[in-house]
């Protein structure tokens, strides 16, 4: 008896419902390997875990039988860690170069001459990487060029006059150099999830449909 876990569907972050909701502790972060980890010998079969486990990487076997057919439906999944670990919309930070401190965001959109994409999340409250949609998906549906940044933010009070009032929210920012006009700009964005509005996938669809357009001259 005990839990047998995915290593290809868990993303390993050390804030996991499964180590803060196990009744006798058995789940735990294991700060040698940067791993979720298992204390079989402490599992009473409860399943919690498969309940609450969002990314599905969590499954209980009760003997032996079952503990070799988890291992071979684990070995047969066509998830793999390269498609995972990759930057994703309201998870954590993967890739550093996306990474942004806020306090750099209004130099850059004054410099920039690019479609910014910035995306402000709270790494406390990051969902699941595999139960997220990859950037690139959103990125590849913009018809020019895009320069995607990814900011940490504990606060959501400081970036209010970005017309953030909610974690993760996406915005699209249009670089200062093409002083572009607010209303140009919100047809750009309607035009981009009227033309893929057969390649979207929900999730992405939804996900521009809510975004912010924040276009300021003065900070």
């Amino acid at each position: 008896m005990g839990v047998l876990i995915n290593k290809k569907r868990c993303d390993n972050a050390s804030v996991c419902p499964c180590i803060e909701n196990c009744p006798t502790k058995a789940f735990y972060y294991d700060t040698k390997k940067n791993t979720v980890a298992v204390h079989n010998e402490l599992c009473i079969n409860c399943r919690k875990c498969m309940l609450i486990c969002e990314a599905g990487a969590v499954k209980v076997f009760r003997n032996e039988e079952e503990l070799l057919k988890l291992k071979t439906e684990y070995d047969e999944d066509a998830m793999t860690t390269e498609k995972l670990f990759q930057d994703r919309y309201g998870a954590c930070l993967v890739d550093e170069t996306f990474g942004l401190d806020l306090s750099n965001l209004d130099k850059l959109i004054i410099d920039s001459n690019k479609v910014l994409l910035i995306e402000f999340y709270n790494e406390d409250e990051a969902s699941c990487l595999i139960n997220s949609i990859p950037i690139k998906e959103i990125v590849e549906h913009i018809p020019k060029e895009v320069s995607y940044r990814k900011i940490e933010v504990k606060d959501v009070e400081i970036i209010k006059k970005y017309g953030v009032d909610s974690l993760p929210s996406l915005i699209i920012i249009e670089g200062q150099k093409n002083h572009p006009r607010r209303s140009n700009f919100n047809l750009f964005k309607r035009r981009i999830v009227h033309e893929n509005r057969r390649s979207f996938s929900r999730k992405c669809r939804l996900i521009f449909e809510n975004c912010s357009i924040f276009i300021s001259t003065v900070f």
